[in-house]
């Protein structure tokens, strides 16, 4: 080897060991960032004239597992939406109670029929017709709370599904912008690295919010799609629409999660309301939440309530009518006996006022009413009471397809309706509490593969110095010969 090769030899053999030697330092103070990822110093054999001469530095790369990374993403998704979920069915089994609880909506209807039990043996009592009323008070107010409570909780679903937009468009603009950094830098020949680790930090953040499916271009870029192949980014953005809804009664429709399309006019934007829902991450828990399951808990509650008036309304006794109707709407009216009549009833619901103001009619029937032909013998007849004690302890049958038994009785319904929250609730924070172990196995396998081990990194440090070391022992020994030549010479 000339004296010249063995110099260039060791100059760039200085350089490159000293290259490396700081990036292995910024491994080591970056050891503990979780967003982090190891990198490294790509070297290659510089040729002049056809022999090797040294080394050229390459680019700074990263140390990624893809494969695991999407892994990652995919189970992050499952994870937000199952955390929605849990969130919001905690609050509402915690308004309906449990099975067993005496303040659900179950343990007052059962009250009811107990007070209407003490009727049909003392109906004549004062105190016992009070009882009914106060019992019939109090489940019509736990409906009407319930309702509120439902209408509330999807209300600020609806809020949070605002504010989650605006985060995931955020989001889509840093990738963005980092996007177009990134294949610039890549033209320029450039090192990346850096800008795809904070790049990757958004797009996991994106991944929280909704299920996503990521393509890497061949200039770096990146291609976001939603999990039904939607665009979301490429060359364009294509930014998610929402607007809230202004108010929730117990029949309103939230407005839809839309996507704009690049078209003139906002009604060209597609509703994606459905395909975001039939997928995982934090929106499509919210759609989930306000749009399926808080509507499904309020059209049992509807249910229930309808049928707890339509059976507490007229009976027909020997042949005559009584004319009750212990519970009315605002107007003052028993729903219909139809299909559709109960969506919205459990927000309306309560105790007739001619009830209230004339108590007797639980013994007597509605006298006033012209439908009621039912003639009671005397202040104790406890016919209607009977009628009334009757519809508790008889199979009723319920609107179907929400979820519980049609054939059931109100007690039985009430129950498994309170029974059908809390099991909801317990088999959502079960999977909550696998998904999530499941995801920290993949971050913490990842992290063993991409993230920085200390040990590793000094160990290399090491091996560097000798290296950095040897290399200046070879220019030394160069500049020796130098001037031993030089001496010869004079």
């Amino acid at each position: 080897m000339s004296i010249n090769s063995a110099l260039i030899a060791a100059t760039s053999g200085l350089s490159a060991a000293q290259a490396r030697i700081d990036v292995v330092s910024q491994n080591v103070a970056n050891a503990a960032n979780e967003t982090y990822t190891r990198k490294s110093q790509q070297l290659q054999t510089r040729i002049i004239g056809g022999q090797a001469q040294g080394v050229d530095l390459g680019v700074v790369v990263r140390t990624v597992n893809e494969g695991l990374q999407k892994d990652i993403r995919s189970q992050q998704a499952t994870v937000s939406e199952l955390t929605v979920l849990d969130s919001y069915l905690e609050r509402l089994v915690e308004s309906f109670g449990r099975p067993g609880d005496d303040d659900s909506i179950s343990a007052k209807i059962t009250d009811l029929k107990e007070k209407l039990q003490a009727l049909s043996i003392a109906p004549e009592l004062g105190a016992n017709q009070a009882e009914v009323l106060r019992a019939a008070e109090s489940v019509a107010a736990e409906f009407q709370e319930l309702t509120q409570t439902i209408s509330n909780l999807r209300k600020e679903a609806d809020r949070q599904i605002a504010d989650t937009v605006e985060l995931a468009n955020t989001a889509l603009d840093n990738i963005e912008t980092l996007n177009d950094s990134i294949a610039t830098r890549r033209t320029q020949g450039l090192t990346t690295a850096d800008l795809e680790d904070n790049r990757d930090k958004f797009v996991e953040e994106l991944s929280q919010y909704m299920n996503i499916n990521v393509i890497e271009r061949s200039n770096g870029e990146l291609t976001i799609l939603t999990g039904d192949s939607r665009l979301l980014l490429d060359d364009t953005k294509f930014p998610l629409t929402f607007v809230e809804t202004s108010l929730f009664t117990s029949t309103t429709a939230g407005q839809p999660l839309r996507i704009e399309d690049g078209l003139p006019g906002i009604a060209t934007n597609p509703d994606i309301s459905s395909e975001v829902s039939g997928k995982d991450g934090e929106l499509a828990g919210l759609l989930r939440i306000r749009d399926t399951i808080l509507v499904e808990a309020q059209d049992q509650l509807d249910t229930l309530a309808h049928e707890l008036a339509n059976d507490l309304d007229t009976f027909t006794i020997n042949g005559t009518v009584a004319v009750v109707n212990l519970f009315v709407d605002g107007g003052g009216a028993v729903p219909a006996d139809a299909l559709g009549s109960e969506q919205g009833f459990a927000e309306v619901i309560q105790v007739n006022p001619l009830v209230t103001a004339t108590p007797s009619i639980l013994v007597t029937g509605d006298t006033a009413d012209g439908a009621n032909t039912y003639v009671a013998i005397g202040s104790g007849d406890h016919r209607v009471a009977n009628s009334m004690l009757d519809v508790f302890q008889n199979t009723q049958t319920f609107v179907a397809g929400f979820g519980l038994t049609a054939d059931n009785s109100l007690e039985g319904f009430a129950a498994e309706l309170v029974g059908f929250q809390a099991n909801q609730h317990a088999t959502f924070e079960s999977q909550l509490t696998f998904e999530t172990n499941f995801r920290d196995t993949l971050v913490q396998t990842y992290r063993d593969e991409s993230g920085v081990n200390t040990d590793e990194e000094l160990a290399k440090l090491i091996e560097l110095e000798a290296a950095f070391a040897a290399s200046a022992r070879v220019l030394q020994t160069v500049q020796q010969s130098l001037d031993e030549l030089v001496n010869i010479i004079r």
